[in-house]
């Protein structure tokens, strides 16, 4: 595991960094470098020297008269007696478990993860089910009591079909997302009419999750605990909102207003999350008991949407615009050459509409290029947008 470990967190280092350098010396003065390049270049750095700490460095022991210590390779070394101990939750990155502690005169509950690097997982999860409580049965459980109370009129076999088919059903829903995700990425390498049915397509079905949600009764549910009875959706939904955000890449340098975009998007994020909010069962709207994890679960689905929002609004606004466009007369500010594979050509032109917003580079054809120079004056064309998010076309009319 260690090993493991050490490879994909070189390959990543060593694979985001070339990449970062790459658009240093090609982009570096691009919005796209530094709002989404930089950003992820510097998160998977550091998740990949957290992730080697933890892996080499981090430990964990337990008895039952020291209780259990545990240094995680990246924060102190935190110690908790058998009797502070309160539960426990078994999920896909480890044991997360739960201790009371003083402070202040006042008791309360802390947390913390024992990952997966942890080799005595299983030991450490027997000794814990002795000592404290068993988060995920009790989840589980409630599950069964909940599903068991909806459908008191059949028989435990009419039951055990009901979750079979129940399961088949959200993994067909599952790869039908990923396979609409796969048909989105692929159009753009298609033609735009193929591009236009795919993008409709990945836009309304996340919608058409909800609305499974809703007339399924809770039975499919979109975001659940690891120990739940039920099936989730949130798979296809996330890859529905991946496909639509690497989309929304291409078109990301054509975006003239980025404050409406960003308000387009965040609209679109509330409105699915108050969609969602209206679908889910009574219970899944409870989002865990604690008003932490509460906190927790609508800041991650309102992310989720926002993604799903962005992704969707930015290749939409442009593809669907049938509005005609404004001219608008601006000066060659600079000029730059990017060479990789492929020999592309930037201009730099100066702000236009109001002259606050910053100065635009677009890409032009090498004819164009070499026609132009610093201090000329060149047409740009500027589009309303579809969903009312000004953009400029990739190309302008030299004068």
């Amino acid at each position: 595991m260690k090993i493991f470990v050490l490879i994909c967190a070189l390959i990543l280092s060593v694979g985001f960094t070339w990449g970062f350098v790459y658009f240093l010396f090609t982009d570096a003065r691009s919005i796209l470098t530094w709002s989404i390049i930089f950003p992820l270049f510097v998160l998977f750095i550091s998740l990949s020297v957290f992730s080697i700490r933890e892996a080499f460095f981090a430990y964990c022991s337990f008895d039952n008269e020291d209780g259990i210590e545990l240094y995680s390779g990246n924060k102190k070394i935190i110690k908790i007696p058998v009797s502070s101990i309160d539960s426990f939750l078994v999920f896909d990155n480890g044991i997360s478990i739960s201790y009371r502690k003083l402070i202040k005169d006042e008791e309360k509950v802390k947390s913390f993860i024992v990952s997966n690097y942890f080799q005595n997982l299983q030991s450490l999860y027997e000794w814990l089910d002795s000592h404290a409580r068993n988060l995920n049965k009790e989840q589980l459980a409630q599950s069964f009591d909940e599903f068991n109370e909806s459908h008191s009129e059949l028989t435990n076999d009419e039951k055990n079909k009901l979750l079979k088919k129940t399961y088949l059903f959200a993994k067909i829903l599952k790869w039908t997302g990923a396979i609409i995700a796969f048909l989105l990425f692929s159009s753009f390498f298609i033609n735009k009419s193929f591009m236009k049915v795919s993008l409709i397509i990945c836009g309304v079905y996340p919608i058409l999750l909800f609305l499974i949600i809703h007339f399924t009764n809770g039975e499919i549910r979109f975001n659940i605990k690891d120990s739940d009875l039920y099936p989730s959706l949130l798979s296809p939904f996330l890859f529905c909102s991946s496909a639509l955000l690497l989309s929304s890449i291409i078109f990301f340098d054509q975006i003239y207003s980025f404050s409406k975009q960003f308000c387009i998007s965040t609209l679109i994020a509330i409105i699915m999350f108050l969609f969602y909010y209206v679908c889910a069962s009574k219970s899944e709207r409870k989002m865990g008991e604690k008003i932490s994890s509460r906190i927790l679960t609508i800041v991650s689905i309102l992310f989720f949407m926002f993604l799903y929002g962005f992704g969707f609004s930015v290749p939409a606004n442009i593809i669907f615009d049938k509005s005609e466009p404004a001219i608008y007369k601006v000066d060659v500010i600079n000029q730059r050459v990017s060479k990789g594979k492929h020999t592309d050509y930037y201009l730099e032109v100066s702000p236009w509409i109001d002259g606050k917003t910053n100065k635009k580079e677009i890409s032009v054809g090498s004819i164009v290029y070499s026609e132009v120079e610093v201090g000329d004056k060149v047409n740009v064309k500027l589009y309303k947008g579809f969903l009312g998010v000004p953009w400029f076309s990739n190309s302008i009319i030299n004068n």
